[in-house]
């Protein structure tokens, strides 16, 4: 039972900074670029300021879970989000809220590399995929109730309020941490008897590893519908193409996440019963891209209920994220968080990249309206932007066909 309860407290937490860095912005975004008078430039700036953060720990969150205690590091990490999302909401200088932004994103990076060190100490090797979709799954299943659960709280409440409760909530989560989760003794590590790595050996072994910079690309591209319009861009381009309000805005976007919860579990069991992590992967990828373009193409030409299925069939794609079991099974696991971190952060560049891209994209593509103040911008200019996610995905079909297959059932060989 205390595998269990550890996996589901830091579960708990991927979800908690999933809420904080996907809800809040999607849903709030015209909000808050009222409230910093900030335009879609430089709101994609102020999203993607977790994202620098985020991805630039990846490595050093890796590499400390690896070396220090896993249960000080899971409290930091519910203090530091807690802390990050309170300083947001304690200002309107867009710069000290892009810190407080920051500060979650530090907070966030160690939160699926725990899940992921947790799970390869602590459960069987043809457990790890499963349980790996198990945790995106989860995880991706916090926007779906946190988006709507935003819009209608934020209807009659000030959205100040509402992510002040949210910080509290954060704080609580930090003590339970602390009272759950265990550190496992190495002498007592019946999962892996491998040797340990030294950090210098393990990063050179990663970085030199071509199949690692293949599978962490092909992930950053499958992840751009996510990073793009999920964590941010997704519900204003819903209100703009079809004249919805939030809350339906927040529904059709939450598609992606409700597709993810069901695709992870389904592609990992693919990859169990297939005997191939390669197989799924290259057809998650060409399905994504499929979907995704028919929505950035032809969505003024779709009903809005075709568009919730495409936008649940892209979510559905990204279900093939198996890059970070794959790589578990190339490396020792005493360098599992590291290996992950590596992974994570390639991936992560998709925010980076796209957010303040599309954001400028959009402002460039802008014909100069203005109501009420605030610049008005239209469903073609969305269009125009988030070509850049299509490129993306037809950049990832590519590299997923040069990932050398291996079988989830196979015994984990270190490289030499």
């Amino acid at each position: 039972m205390l595998p269990l309860m550890m996996w589901s407290i830091v579960v708990v937490l991927f979800v908690y900074q999933f809420i904080a860095r996907s809800s809040f912005p999607t849903v709030l975004t015209e909000q808050l670029m009222q409230h910093f008078s900030i335009d879609t430039a430089g709101m994609g700036v102020l999203a993607s300021c977790y994202y620098w953060v985020y991805m630039f720990m990846q490595v050093p969150a890796g590499v400390v879970i690896d070396k220090i205690s896993a249960r000080i590091v899971a409290v930091v990490c519910a203090a530091t989000c807690a802390s990050g999302v309170y300083i947001f909401i304690s200002t309107q200088n867009c710069y000290v809220a892009g810190i407080g932004w920051m500060i979650l994103g530090f907070g966030s990076s160690f939160a699926f590399l725990l899940n992921l060190k947790i799970i390869a100490n602590w459960f069987s090797a043809d457990q790890i995929p499963i349980k790996t979709s198990h945790t995106i799954a989860v995880g991706c299943a916090g926007p779906v109730v946190g988006g709507p659960l935003v819009s209608y709280l934020v209807r009659d409440r000030s959205w100040v309020s509402v992510m002040e409760v949210f910080a509290i909530f954060g704080f609580f989560l930090t003590i339970l941490v602390w009272v759950v989760i265990r550190d496992k003794e190495k002498s007592s590590d019946a999962v892996d008897n491998q040797e340990d790595v030294s950090i210098t050996r393990s990063l050179k072994m990663i970085v030199t590893s071509r199949q690692i910079w293949i599978l962490s690309l092909s992930t950053m591209m499958l992840y751009a519908p996510l990073s793009a319009l999920g964590d941010l861009w997704g519900v204003l381009f819903m209100k703009k193409a079809y004249g919805v309000d939030s809350v339906v805005a927040s529904l059709a976007n939450n598609m992606l996440y409700v597709g993810m919860v069901i695709g992870a579990p389904v592609f990992a069991h693919l990859a169990v019963s297939m005997g191939s992590y390669k197989k799924p992967m290259v057809a998650g990828m060409v399905l994504a891209t499929l979907s995704m373009g028919t929505i950035v193409l032809f969505c003024s030409q779709l009903s809005i209920e075709v568009v919730f299925f495409l936008f649940f069939l892209t979510g559905f794609s990204e279900g093939a994220m198996l890059a970070y079991p794959l790589a578990l099974m190339m490396f020792p696991r005493s360098i599992g968080g590291t290996v992950s971190g590596f992974v994570n952060m390639i991936s992560m560049l998709s925010g980076v990249i796209l957010m303040p891209l599309i954001g400028w994209i959009v402002n460039w593509s802008w014909d100069g309206t203005i109501e009420n103040g605030t610049k008005v911008y239209s469903v073609n200019d969305f269009r125009l932007g988030l070509l850049a996610v299509l490129i993306f995905l037809i950049i990832g079909v590519l590299l997923s066909l040069l990932i050398e297959d291996r079988s989830p059932k196979e015994k984990t060989d270190p490289p030499a």
